[in-house]
This record gives structure tokens, C-alpha cells and sequence, in this order.
């Protein structure tokens, strides 16, 4: 079986449990521990291998520290700065340490749940079609209603990938000169997020990047609009049933993926 690469940016921002707009997101202490055994327990049938990149605030925890060093294969730290583009720094870093055949990208706060492995199984074959798969969307195959845009972004909140379609050394290129960027990818809205540039790419690839529809009976990917302490390690003992019971009953937990994409 193909290896999956597991790729996840955590940060220890003080906690956070309600996210309030584009790029402030939750945060907790949770996401370091039952957050990335969630994402492992997605891809439980899969070979795969799990890299985490901290980008790091305040100190660190040992517990979960020694979670991460005895659950993951490359734990990296790197404390936090205001540069400029340092979070697609660190995006870059770490999806160029993966070996797999491909690559799935998760932000901390990004929930996985499926009742089947072939689910997962479908989106991979998926890759022969597009560059990108992300997270299913009730817009699909886009992420948002928008026009403005000619093509879409490979959403960092969570994306498949054959790791042959990231190429490392375009994408510091095109980081470190926006102008040499776009006047070779011309854009009609040009983005300087890291995202952007993955889509930007898979467009002049000619494959792009598809946002499969909502199938809530296969699988959910979504992200904590609103959290509890410890909520994600009595929903990963859940069974796929019981997990559509609880959302069903608790959507406010859920961002409205219409703004925060």
C-alpha cells in the first residue's frame, strides 16, 4: 500500500476555544494530543507516516511533547516570529520533509471522521483527475460562491496530493518574489498565501483542485467553529454513528465555511 504522507501544523497559541473570522481560528492544548490521533485514526487502514510542525508561541507542555515525540515520525519546532510570510514558511518546511507517495495536509484545528476507508480511498483515485482534493463543500466542486476568482486555492485547513504534483522549489520562488510569481503565472486576483499558490500552480498544470460535495453518511472534514476541553478524545472513541448524532445536535461547533475557507 502506497505511503500517505500525514503533514500537521500546530501552534501553541493560548487557548482559544471560538474562532472569530479568517486566520483566528481555535486554538487548544488538545489539538497536540487527541486533535492528531483523530487525523492518525482517519487514516487508520492506511500506511502512513505523521509529520508535525509547531509553530510555537508559549512554551510547550511535556505531556504533550512526549505524546507527539512517541506517536509521530518528525516532530519540528520553531519558535514563533513576526516575519513576514512565516506561516508558509513553515507550510513549505513541512510538507517538503514527506516520503509518501502522497500527502495530506491538516490544519490543528481540522476534524476527520469517516465510516469507511474507501471513502478516503475514492478521493485519492480522485488525483488522477485533479492536482488537489480538499475539504468537502456545499458549493463544490468550488469552495465559496465568488467570481472574483479564476481558479481555486488548495485550502491549508486540509488537502490530498500526490507528493510529485509539490514542487518545493517553485513554490520558495515564488514566496520570495511576488512579482516573478505572477508575471509567470498570470492571475486575475492574486493572493500571497500559500494556498493560493498551490491552486495557482494547479491551474497552469491544467488539473486544478476539486472540493468534493458534502456525504456527511461517508465522511466529515470540518473545522472548530466553537470547542471544549477534551471534547475531541470522547468523539475519537465514538463509533461513525454516534459522531453524526452529536454533530447533528451541535452545529454551532462548526465554522461557516462560506467566510472563514
Amino acid at each position: 500500500m502506497p505511503l500517505i504522507s500525514l503533514v500537521i501544523n500546530l501552534d501553541s497559541r493560548p487557548t482559544k476555544n471560538q474562532e472569530t473570522g479568517l486566520f483566528s481560528g481555535t486554538s487548544n492544548l488538545d489539538y497536540f494530543t487527541e486533535g492528531v490521533r483523530n487525523k492518525q485514526l482517519y487514516f487508520k487502514d492506511f500506511d502512513i507516516e505523521t509529520i508535525v510542525f509547531i509553530d510555537k508561541h508559549l512554551e510547550i507542555p511535556e505531556r504533550e511533547l512526549s505524546y507527539l515525540f512517541e506517536t509521530c515520525d518528525t516532530v519540528i519546532i520553531r519558535k514563533h516570529t513576526n516575519e513576514p510570510l512565516f506561516n508558509d514558511s513553515n507550510y513549505i518546511q513541512a510538507l517538503s520533509m514527506a516520503r509518501g507517495v502522497y500527502i495530506c495536509h491538516c490544519d490543528q484545528d481540522t476534524v476527520l471522521f469517516t465510516s469507511s476507508p474507501e471513502h478516503i480511498q475514492k478521493q485519492l483515485d480522485l488525483l488522477e483527475q485533479y492536482d488537489y482534493i480538499s475539504y468537502p463543500s456545499m458549493y463544490s466542486p468550488t469552495p465559496v460562491v465568488d467570481n472574483s476568482f479564476d481558479h481555486w486555492w488548495a485550502s491549508t485547513r486540509y488537502f490530498l496530493c500526490k507528493k510529485e504534483t509539490i514542487d518545493i522549489t517553485e513554490l520558495r520562488s515564488m514566496m520570495s518574489d511576488y512579482d516573478k510569481c505572477y508575471e509567470k503565472y498570470p492571475a486575475n486576483r492574486k493572493c500571497f498565501w500559500t494556498e493560493h499558490w498551490l491552486g495557482l500552480l494547479a491551474k497552469y498544470r491544467g488539473k486544478g483542485v476539486l472540493y468534493p460535495p458534502m456525504q456527511t453518511e461517508n465522511y466529515v472534514v470540518f473545522s472548530w467553529g466553537r470547542y471544549e476541553d477534551y471534547l475531541w478524545r470522547r468523539l475519537n472513541n465514538y463509533s461513525y454513528e454516534e459522531v453524526l448524532k452529536w454533530l447533528e445536535t451541535h452545529q454551532l461547533t462548526l465554522p461557516n465555511n462560506d467566510v472563514y475557507a
